[in-house]
């Protein structure tokens, strides 16, 4: 929570008034992590699973209407969004695949001016989302056999979003190579190559 808050703490400084998403891998962590927030001060809100459809409708246009500045959310937040002014998208868990982490980096900054995404991580992470993987997997109603095979291509999945986490070269280059677009260029802008992490 430190470097969250460290950071947020630096682009209100550089950016005061921007709307910005924060990404928790749980319910839980939404919870905590808005409690948290709206206790140092911050114009905050949630939106997960466990929420009605009222509170979630609310406090969705609370966010796009710009009476609070941060939404903190699960990955159930975001698909059919239109706001194009997020300043800052943040992941506090690391994604379990680079799919969900792409998708959920790119609501930042649609409008064309300059935006920012930050990926904190913990070891624990992994565990977690292999945990999450694994319950999934026999919530699925298919066959044995199908179950393994899901279960092996979403852990093949997450380490490929471990292996970005882990990385030392450009950022940008490793995702669009993973997406199959070939680059021998750096980017000169992710923390990598600007060593700003």
């Amino acid at each position: 929570y430190r470097e969250l808050l460290s950071y947020l703490k630096e682009k209100e400084e550089k950016m005061p008034g921007s709307s910005g998403i924060i990404y928790c891998l749980s319910r839980k962590n939404v919870e905590e992590v808005c409690y948290q927030l709206r206790e140092d001060g911050f114009s905050v809100t949630r939106y997960h699973a466990g929420l009605s459809d009222e509170e979630r409708k609310e406090n969705q246009e609370d966010f796009i209407y710009d009476r609070k500045q941060i939404m903190v959310a699960t990955n159930a937040f975001g698909m059919g969004i239109d706001k194009p002014d997020v300043r800052f998208v943040v992941h506090y868990n690391m994604p379990k695949n680079m799919e969900g982490y792409y998708q959920e980096a790119g609501r930042a900054g649609r409008d064309g001016l300059p935006a920012k995404c930050v990926l904190l991580f913990e070891r624990r992470d992994i565990m977690q989302q292999r945990q999450l993987l694994e319950y999934s997997c026999e919530q699925r109603e298919s066959s044995a056999e199908d179950k393994k095979l899901w279960l092996t291509n979403a852990y093949q999945r997450l380490r490929d979003m471990e292996s970005y986490c882990f990385t030392r070269g450009c950022l940008r280059k490793y995702l669009l190579t993973y997406f199959g677009q070939e680059t021998n260029d750096r980017c000169g802008n992710c923390s990598n190559c600007s060593g700003s992490n």
